[in-house]
């Protein structure tokens, strides 16, 4: 009798992804290496099982990081995404929400991709994904380490900042566990049963997306920058170690102009006129010749016209409300009818009330008449500005110059008259009220029960 043809091994696959990874492990059985670890494989068979365990584990977590800490902070993996994309000359302002979308869509898969080598689902697809996503980072973050066109890549967010090199070695390490995987994946055992594998990956996406919803609408759930809550947004030393450099955009029919802080700045009555003041970084104070940091956070408050340091501003109250605007080109009427009114409340509660904001004089002017805004508004560097708080706009509360509590505005509800008593109260905008740590917390719990049942369930499965 002839045999059945089986059913497993002739399925279609989208573009035959996965016959051409089975002819790459084709290719890697005759490879040099595989050829010499072989014999010792065939003597000690559960040595393949082990460190294929191991190569999940390590790829597995390298990718959850990623992805959790982008989750927490889409913000400043938006803030990153654009970074890239004005290194490229890709013209942002076009792109209009599609940047956000992939943001949100970046961090998702990630995460996915790390739980799913985790946990062992999905042993076929889960590492060619993982190899898809590499042969795409290894190139890119090799371009970045060579031509430095930023910082820093932001891999895993601000929670932990690798140079460029360090991220292309890691990507290297990683490619090669991946190619282990590709091989040996299905050697070793998943946790979840096939059959509930799609509701593990459900339940992932569910958790990853709503930690993000928090981090955007609200807060990031964990802060890992500077200013956190309880710290006071000014040094106590009275010389601080560091300090800004600046270089000064100045414009003329159409024509803009970066002069730094030793050039000769041009004259107005000649028709050019002062635009913006951009952070290049910070020097050493004390030092001469000192090179210019990237990476030291140092806040500082301007006049509105930019010309006067006024940081001083943030400590001479007991209560301060302030309004941070990274991009102030960006605010709608909508927007300016919450910050009236939130004016108000401030002045109610006896609570100053200041705006600091990122841009030029005439966009200060415009904003000014737009929204009728009673306050004083003063200006400084947008990337301070984002490091403080998220969100544009976003909300910080001091008291005596200390953080008490940091908000996107957009997290705020002030259409009933009930919440105007609790301005200094940052709910969450999923209805709990909570901190984010603590919604992290429990979110994170629930998740872990839910992949737990689902791998005991699987446990009494044969499959």
């Amino acid at each position: 009798m002839e045999d059945k043809p089986n059913k497993g091994n002739s399925r279609k696959t989208p573009l035959g992804i996965e016959k051409k990874f089975d002819r790459f492990g084709d290719w890697l059985d005759e490879s040099w290496a595989l050829k010499k670890a072989t014999p010792l494989m065939e003597r000690y068979p559960k040595s393949i099982t082990i460190l294929t365990w191991m190569m999940r584990i390590a790829v597995g977590s390298v990718f959850i990081v990623s992805g959790l800490s982008k989750g927490i902070d889409p913000w400043g993996t938006y803030y990153k995404m654009v970074e890239y994309l004005t290194a490229m000359h890709i013209p942002v302002s076009q792109l209009g929400n599609a940047v956000l979308a992939f943001v949100f869509l970046l961090f998702t898969i990630e995460f996915i991709i790390g739980l799913s080598l985790m946990l062992g689902c999905y042993r076929k697809s889960a590492p060619i994904l993982g190899a898809l996503f590499m042969i795409v980072m290894l190139p890119l973050t090799l371009w970045i380490a060579i031509a430095d066109p930023v910082a820093d890549c932001g891999c895993f967010g601000d929670f932990l900042i690798l140079s460029n090199w360090s991220t292309f070695i890691k990507n290297c390490l990683i490619s090669i566990a991946i190619i282990w995987l590709l091989k040996f994946n299905t050697k070793a055992r998943c946790l979840i049963a096939p059959s509930v594998q799609w509701l593990a990956t459900v339940g992932s996406c569910a958790y990853i997306m709503l930690i993000g919803y928090i981090g955007y609408w609200q807060q990031p759930t964990l802060d890992f920058r500077q200013y956190k809550i309880g710290t006071q947004l000014l040094s106590a030393d009275s010389e601080p170690e560091y300090s800004p450099t600046y270089d000064f955009i100045y414009e003329k029919d159409g024509e803009l102009r970066r002069y730094g802080e030793d050039d000769v700045l041009p004259e107005e009555d000649e028709g050019w006129k002062f635009v913006k003041r951009e952070e290049k970084g910070f020097v050493k104070n004390n030092e001469s010749g000192s090179k210019i940091e990237k990476n030291v956070s140092d806040f500082r408050i301007w006049s509105e016209d930019g010309e006067e340091d006024v940081t001083e501003v943030v400590s001479g109250y007991d209560k301060q409300l302030i309004l941070l605007v990274p991009d102030i080109k960006e605010l709608s009427m909508a927007t300016s009818w919450k910050i009236n009114k939130l004016y108000d409340m401030a002045q109610a509660h006896d609570s100053e009330f200041l705006a600091i904001v990122a841009g030029s004089k005439k966009d200060i002017e415009e904003w000014r008449d737009l929204s009728s805004g009673q306050y004083p508004i003063y200006t400084a560097d947008d990337t301070s500005i984002k490091e403080l708080a998220r969100g544009n706009p976003a909300l910080v509360s001091l008291e005596n110059g200390e953080i008490k509590w940091k908000s996107a505005l957009s997290a705020l509800r002030l259409d009933d008259e009930e919440n105007e008593d609790n301005v200094e109260i940052s709910t969450s905008p999923v209805g709990m009220s909570m901190t984010g740590q603590e919604a992290l917390l429990y979110l994170s719990i629930i998740l872990i029960s839910f992949l737990a049942i689902l791998s005991i369930f699987s446990s009494f499965r044969n499959w």
